[in-house]
């Protein structure tokens, strides 16, 4: 895909991530419909009417493409290009009140994801990012950081409890003595925070590929590396680990466990 039409296609993510952000911020804080879906997680009649929207979108302006959302799965040919939307990602902190919530809008092409972005309209701000690079933060460049050593580094883990579960505890626990410093950020938010150098390192151990696909642009477009727990170059592996690269092989040597080498779902 020519620059121009990549410039062309991340336009229209802002576009859909713009219809996406009049709808959640104005239901944002007010009373909203929620149910428990079947694997426990939370959803909300705005996540739903979200991702309605932007499939419609899509639908009108590009007719041949695909669209895979978390609420109602794939529709579209499984070789056409390919648009994967989270309507909000952190839907619990959406009914919770609490601000990191985004949307998150990617184009694959290929099975390779070349446009990315990610909305966080309650705290004012965007990030983007297509193939290749740049990444933004609201229009400005952002870069990953340049910490090289993990005795310096900051990681943010998302969801402890599932590496608890897959037996990884330890391996958690040799990160964070590791490091220099301790957070759980979690969701979109700590991945987009390695890709502005606002933090080095970004763990989860479950989580899907509508979860992690703009995500995964935006921190490859700022220089940082981001793969499954296998070390795969994937946002469809089940579970992610983004860093500003330098520290990249260093994580994955302290963490193995069940997840490493399990097929992407």
């Amino acid at each position: 895909m020519s620059d121009d039409e990549l410039a062309s296609m991340l336009a229209a993510a802002h576009e859909l991530a713009d219809l996406a952000d009049t709808a959640t911020m104005a239901a944002f804080r007010g009373h909203l419909d929620v149910r428990t879906k079947d694997d426990g997680t939370w959803v909300t009649a705005v996540d739903e009417e979200v991702e309605r929207t932007l499939r419609t979108a899509i639908t009108q302006r590009f007719p041949g493409h695909a669209v895979l959302g978390e609420e109602d799965g794939l529709d579209g040919p499984e070789d056409a290009p390919r648009w994967v939307i989270d309507p909000i990602d952190g839907t619990t902190n959406f009914v919770k009140g609490n601000p990191i919530f985004a949307t998150l809008i990617a184009l694959q092409m290929d099975g390779r994801e070349i446009v990315g972005v990610v909305s966080a309209p309650a705290l004012t701000t965007r990030f983007d990012g297509v193939a290749g690079g740049p990444a933004h933060q609201d229009g400005r460049p952002i870069t990953v950081s340049d910490v090289s050593s993990l005795t310096d580094a900051e990681v943010s883990f998302g969801g402890l409890s599932y590496f608890l579960q897959r037996g990884q505890g330890s391996g958690v626990e040799l990160l964070a003595e590791s490091t220099a410093r301790q957070r759980g950020y979690g969701d979109f938010w700590q991945h987009c925070l390695v890709a502005a150098g606002s933090t080095d390192i970004a763990v989860e151990a479950e989580v899907n590929l509508w979860d992690l696909a703009a995500v995964k642009v935006v921190v490859e477009a700022a220089g940082g590396r981001f793969t499954d727990l296998a070390g795969h170059a994937t946002a469809d592996g089940g579970s992610a680990l983004s860093t500003n690269g330098h520290l990249h092989d260093q994580v994955l040597g302290l963490l193995p466990g069940p997840s490493r080498g399990t097929p992407a779902r």
